[in-house]
């Protein structure tokens, strides 16, 4: 089992149970413990968990930040499934903005173990994420502040100063009638003016919000390059991104077509 694999079960499994043994994951991945603990340092260094004598527990970033924001629990190992796609479609050394949104707090954790990157946001979630990982570049965008996020016309002329290799929209609804849509005005005007600035867009959107659409319309999905979404969407919802010709991505190991 390559390494990345191990990783993203151990990610899955803390998300589930908060804590796990070394023995435990060494039983189940079939690998010697010293293996395991060569994994776990790895991602306590990217602040994902906390070592413990003989195991491991979920940082409270995850746990109480990310967990208590998410409409149902479940929805966390969906988060990460979309985080570890995301972390594959970007590469060291690239500019990237996300925008605010839960999902894309998870991508955040999981493009912190990367390097060289310039990430900016209009987040504080999503830029605190970044915390452990002096190796990249965080720019947190100036403005009117809405509970974790900032937005308004100082933060539409902060994005100004950028241009990005790719952005990371986070939205509400999908639907073919209507299109994109976000659950305010301000997050709609500020990814409408951020897309123009980046040489490749992708929107993020769990799988459960597409055929709804929330209050404010964002646009077309014609102006995404690729969508990314989680393993559980439908595919009549697919054969709408086919027609679209845009790419799809539904978990790490599957791009459809």
């Amino acid at each position: 089992m390559f390494a990345i694999e191990r990783i993203r079960i151990i990610k899955n499994h803390l998300l589930k149970e908060n804590k796990v043994s070394v023995a435990k994951l060494s039983e189940l991945l079939n690998v010697t413990e010293v293996t395991i603990r060569r994994d776990l340092e790895k991602l306590e260094n990217e602040g994902f968990l906390k070592r413990t004598h003989g195991g491991a527990v979920i940082q409270d970033y995850v746990e109480e930040s990310l967990w208590d924001a998410n409409e149902e629990g479940k929805d966390v190992l969906l988060y990460q499934e979309i985080a570890d796609t995301a972390f594959h479609l970007i590469n060291d050394g690239d500019a990237i903005m996300l925008t605010s949104g839960s999902v894309n707090s998870f991508i955040a954790k999981a493009f912190s173990a990367r390097n060289n990157l310039t990430v900016v946001t209009n987040d504080l979630l999503i830029a605190s994420a970044f915390s452990h990982s002096p190796a990249n570049t965080v720019i947190l965008l100036g403005g009117d502040l809405e509970e974790n996020a900032v937005y308004g016309q100082m933060t539409v002329d902060n994005l100004k100063n950028f241009s990005f290799d790719h952005i990371f929209i986070e939205i509400n609804g999908l639907s073919e009638t209507v299109g994109m849509t976000v659950s305010s005005t301000k997050k709609a005007t500020l990814i409408q003016q951020a897309v123009k600035l980046a040489d490749s867009v992708t929107v993020v959107c769990l799988s459960r919000f597409f055929g709804t659409k929330s209050l404010y319309r964002v646009g077309n999905l014609n102006i995404a390059h690729r969508v990314l979404t989680d393993s559980n969407l439908e595919d009549k919802h697919k054969n709408y991104i086919y027609n679209n010709n845009i790419p799809l991505f539904t978990s790490i190991d599957v791009y459809e077509n």
